[in-house]
């Protein structure tokens, strides 16, 4: 598992207004394997244009190398770590800019300043 995958993973049972029910996730990272099984990913949905203008949703169009076959954004207001264990199939993987889109909303969300998280 590396950064940028996506998979399909098993997100229930949940609670609240989490997201549920098995979906495409994108891993942040990816875990080790050797000491502790959790992965932190942020989850795939289908696209709305009422995630338009808000920061924390960025959009993925459909293509080959992503393996997604509609529009979808990713939910990164919803960043988690998952066990290994509800991890399915590999579906793709994303563009370095996608990612780099998915880490700005993340500092966003937690206040973090983006200047400390360039490479």
């Amino acid at each position: 598992m590396k950064a940028g995958e996506i998979y399909w993973v098993n997100l229930d049972p949940t609670i609240g207004d989490e997201i549920k029910k098995r979906r495409p996730i994108v891993v942040l990272n990816g875990g080790h394997d050797k000491h502790l099984k959790l992965a932190i990913v942020v989850p795939v949905t289908a696209w709305s244009s009422y995630w338009e203008k808000n920061p924390f949703f960025i959009s993925l169009e459909p293509n080959t190398k992503s393996g997604l076959k509609k529009k979808s954004v990713v939910d990164c207001f919803q960043i988690r770590a998952v066990s290994h264990n509800r991890f399915a199939e590999k579906i793709g993987e994303l563009s370095n800019e996608e990612i780099v889109r998915i880490k700005r909303s993340i500092t966003l969300i937690l206040d973090i300043e983006p200047k400390h998280c360039e490479e």
